[in-house]
């Protein structure tokens, strides 16, 4: 039985960095495949340049991430808020975790893991091409496949993907981001994740207790 566990985000939503040690959890999991789809949370008219009333509310935002996930950004990441320049556009790392996936396959889940580190630990402007090239590059990625790979994603083929995962979203009752979404022999059921944040022992636990429980409904 292939057994999919599908992973809705936005690479700068505060609560998908919360949630990153859990996708490390998960991928620990032997034949769990992790299928990465972005929602594009700031995409297209919801972009905008990072003014102080914004600047606020993510702080405000990130206090209740720390106390209920235990992830606490870097010290760089307010360097980037408060540099004036700070964009918020999730298409431009969208485009990135694409063109990792298109340039080597299999490996958009290390590009967006290492995205997400990179925007809120070490305070990276990701929506530059210059800093996503760069990661790709950190991920072991060839630099001309990904350049090239990159390119070649226009604004509509980004736009498809994140209409996909807002259908999905749709399809599987989610509220927003992120989601765990447990694919097995084609049934979707939606996992909660929130009263694991502070422990992915449990949190893998969870998993693998529900990929057992159906294996052993075929088997009976």
């Amino acid at each position: 039985m292939e057994n999919k566990l599908h992973l809705i985000v936005d690479p700068l939503c505060g609560w998908c960095f919360g949630a990153e040690p859990l996708i490390s959890a998960a991928r620990q999991i032997t034949h769990l495949d992790i299928v990465l789809h972005c929602g594009g949370l700031f995409s297209g008219p919801n972009s905008q340049h990072l003014d102080p009333g914004m600047r606020q509310y993510i702080l405000s935002h990130h206090e209740r991430i720390l106390k209920l996930t235990g992830q606490d950004v870097g010290e760089n990441f307010y360097t980037l808020l408060d540099s004036g320049k700070a964009m918020l556009d999730s298409s431009p790392p969208i485009q990135g975790i694409m063109a990792a996936e298109a340039a080597a396959r299999g490996t958009s889940l290390d590009f967006y893991q290492a995205l997400i580190r990179a925007h809120f630990i070490d305070g990276r402007p990701v929506t530059e091409t210059n800093t996503l090239q760069a990661l790709a590059e950190e991920c072991g990625i060839d630099s001309k496949h990904f350049s090239q790979a990159f390119a070649e994603l226009d604004e509509s083929a980004i736009s498809a993907h994140i209409l996909a995962t807002r259908q999905l979203m749709q399809e599987v009752g989610s509220q927003g981001f992120p989601s765990f979404v447990l694919e097995q022999d084609a049934h979707m059921s939606m996992i909660n994740h929130y009263q694991f944040y502070k422990d992915a022992s449990a949190w893998q636990k969870r998993l693998q207790e529900e990929l057992a429980r159906s294996q052993e409904q075929i088997i009976h």
